[in-house]
């Protein structure tokens, strides 16, 4: 898979504006950069053909490699899923098909340049956020086709952003003897199973990460037939590989959507490794901050808009937009920071985009303390903030719950103060949390600051 980076372009004619206009907005390109290095060295590839053919032998004097007289073709299904809760619309992009030129040129199955020179897989990458995909584990490789796994590679590193070392692997032969290989996957994610263990169509694998020759998570599908003559799935007026498609059913060759819509307190950062990637992940924002949205694309087309727009808790609509996409990118992202009105309305706001057909929305907070009565709230006093982790919570029943939640709304810690009125949070890392505490009748959530010197 080529580097990745990001080509920053702020195109103020691509942004129609209504009524209220951002403070801020841009848009930029998650670009796939050239790189010499294929996913795999044709060394490598040679060492990994010869198990293959050796293990295939042993299973088959074992009994343990049969297949049907009235062998049928293999089709694939698409072969990663969302883990169990992830509930983003979509989680990928493609950057590189098989090349079919054997030449210096580059040559795809749709007689675009979409591949590097000798490359001889589908590199499906995870986006947006690859790397807080990969540390939650959030996306799945699976199987396109039902077969035997006549061989796995694993405990190798996965947090590669260059070129070097061995990939983690799983390689699932199929009933009419063809070979499919799942490259670069997380160490240790691996399925349970065995050589010479079936797995079904649609059965996990293992989990995306970027293991062994590789800038960047992503899925390398390599494919070769029964007479190990390698395969691109892809039908194609430029396939000289072979005349059919090996997908059930073949998906376009772009497919423009909507991966998601999300809420930020800052520019997001995109990079490579992990810990130059900050989501600035935020849903509870308060009067006076900033609220970034933003949508991430694959396939946007050139000629395509997106209609946006910000809702109220009412439902009125406070604000809508339109950004209009003048170059085809196989992945983008497009955003916009608003200061919401200072006298709200307060509650969850939801931010909406509509592209190629298809709505979806995201919620987010916006000042919602202002829901407790005043008289409750004015009472309530939490000090030091911000604190090394021991807060102090003033007329406050101790008896009831509290609850903080992290910066991507997730609950982080709940309990109760001790006897003294102390909150201690100590176990939390530095950061911003949000406090939560309610009774029958009023709610009070506020922002609190962790900072250990």
């Amino acid at each position: 898979m080529r580097k990745l980076s990001v080509l920053f372009l702020l195109l103020i004619h691509t942004f129609c504006f209504a009524q209220i206009q951002s403070i801020n907005h841009g848009n930029e390109e998650y670009r796939i950069a050239a790189q010499m290095d294929a996913c795999l060295s044709a060394t490598n590839r040679l060492s990994i053909q010869t198990r293959l053919t050796a293990n295939a032998s042993q299973l088959e004097s074992e009994g343990r490699l049969l297949f049907p007289d009235d062998r049928e073709d293999v089709l694939f299904s698409w072969p990663l899923q969302k883990a169990s809760g992830f509930d983003w619309n979509d989680y990928y992009g493609i950057s590189n098909f098989v090349d079919q030129d054997p030449t210096a040129g580059l040559l795809d199955y749709h007689c675009d340049a979409r591949t590097y020179d000798g490359h001889f897989g589908t590199d499906i990458f995870t986006w947006p956020f690859p790397w807080y995909m990969y540390e939650n584990e959030l996306v799945e490789v699976i199987a396109g086709a039902a077969g035997i796994i006549i061989e796995k590679d694993d405990g190798f590193e996965d947090d590669h952003c260059e070129c070097f070392g061995s990939w983690n692997a799983v390689y699932v032969q199929h009933a009419d003897g063809s070979v499919a290989w799942y490259g670069h996957m997380k160490s240790g994610t691996l399925t349970g199973k065995g050589i010479g263990e079936s797995v079904e169509r649609g059965e996990y694998l293992g989990v995306v990460a970027s293991s062994g020759c590789s800038t960047g998570p992503h899925l390398h599908l390599e494919v070769y037939d029964a007479d190990i003559h390698l395969i691109d799935p892809f039908e194609g007026g430029c396939n000289s590989l072979n005349t059919d498609s090996w997908w059930e059913s073949q998906p376009a060759n772009r497919t423009p959507r909507i991966n998601v819509l999300l809420t930020h307190d800052e520019v997001p950062e995109h990079g490579c490794p992990s810990i130059n990637e900050d989501p600035h992940f935020q849903t509870n924002f308060y009067p006076g901050d900033v609220v970034y949205t933003a949508a991430y694309f694959h396939d946007a087309i050139a000629g395509t808009s997106t209609s946006c727009s910000l809702i109220d808790p009412t439902g009125e609509v406070w604000n809508s937009w339109t950004a209009n996409h003048d170059v085809t990118y196989n992945a983008s992202w497009w955003w916009w920071s608003w200061s919401l009105p200072l006298d709200g309305p307060f509650g969850e706001w939801t931010f909406q985009g509509d592209y190629n057909g298809e709505v979806i929305s995201h919620s987010f907070n916006y000042g919602v303390y202002a829901k407790v009565d005043e008289t409750n709230l004015a009472q309530i006093s939490i000090s030091p903030n911000p604190s090394n982790g021991s807060f102090q919570i003033r007329n406050y029943p101790k008896e009831l719950p509290i609850l903080i939640y992290n910066s991507l709304g997730e609950i982080a810690w709940q309990g109760n103060m001790d006897e003294d009125g102390f909150l201690n949070l100590s176990a939390l890392s530095n950061g911003i949390y949000f406090l939560k505490i309610a009774d029958e009748s009023n709610q009070m959530t506020t922002k609190i600051i962790i900072n250990k010197q």
